[in-house]
């Protein structure tokens, strides 16, 4: 089962949270906008697009000022010392990218985290974009649905150049909810709010 950041603040946690934000204040001259936009309690998903690895800290790590998230992260790293230690107590579940028809067991995770009331982290792109324009996954939208959660969406920018010292902004957009569809087609009803999301996601500018 997941662990529950919201109520359980490991100190050591908040230490590396801490670290992160003073790391990319320093070197990145990070600028974040949009935090008044996250709901402090109750069920909510953080949808995001995906640059870089960079991004989940730099994410992750400000989101925590308001409220201690679970994120998704591939389950290579749960067999990395001392990452396989500590990522379960601070709310990461594992997901196996590859397993055909997709990861039931991450996906139990995620929703367990959002009926707990819980704040769940996800890229719907599903991996780093590079450059190009991803197909989101349905993901986002099937755990809205079925745990009845608000997205709340993001956009970082520039985390590419995080490693050339470039300027990285994070701002926060718009929450938008699934409405289950008249005629039933589930399949269809998630991937045209997937796609929603990505637009809502890419319809935050940077200058606003």
């Amino acid at each position: 089962m997941p662990a529950e950041p919201h109520k359980e603040r490991p100190l050591l946690l908040l230490l590396v949270y801490l670290f992160f934000r003073t790391f990319f204040r320093l070197f990145n001259r990070i600028r974040v906008e949009g935090l008044e936009n996250i709901p402090p309690t109750g069920p909510l998903i953080v949808a995001c697009n995906h640059l870089s690895n960079a991004d989940p800290p730099a994410l992750l790590s400000y989101l925590a000022l308001v409220r201690l998230p679970n994120i998704i992260a591939k389950k290579e790293l749960f067999s990395i010392f001392p990452l396989s230690y500590y990522l379960p107590r601070w709310g990461a579940i594992p997901v196996d990218r590859v397993r055909e028809g997709g990861d039931l067991g991450a996906l139990r995770g995620c929703l367990t985290a959002l009926k707990r009331g819980g704040c769940l982290v996800i890229f719907p792109e599903g991996t780093r974009a590079k450059g190009r324009k991803l197909k989101p996954k349905p993901g986002v939208a099937l755990m809205a649905h079925k745990a009845g959660v608000p997205v709340l969406t993001a956009r970082i920018f520039n985390s590419e150049n995080f490693s050339k010292l470039g300027k990285i902004t994070i701002k926060y957009g718009s929450i938008r909810t699934f409405e289950p569809p008249p005629d039933g087609d589930l399949k269809a009803a998630y991937a045209r709010f997937s796609e929603a999301v990505m637009s809502d996601i890419f319809s935050i500018t940077e200058e606003q």
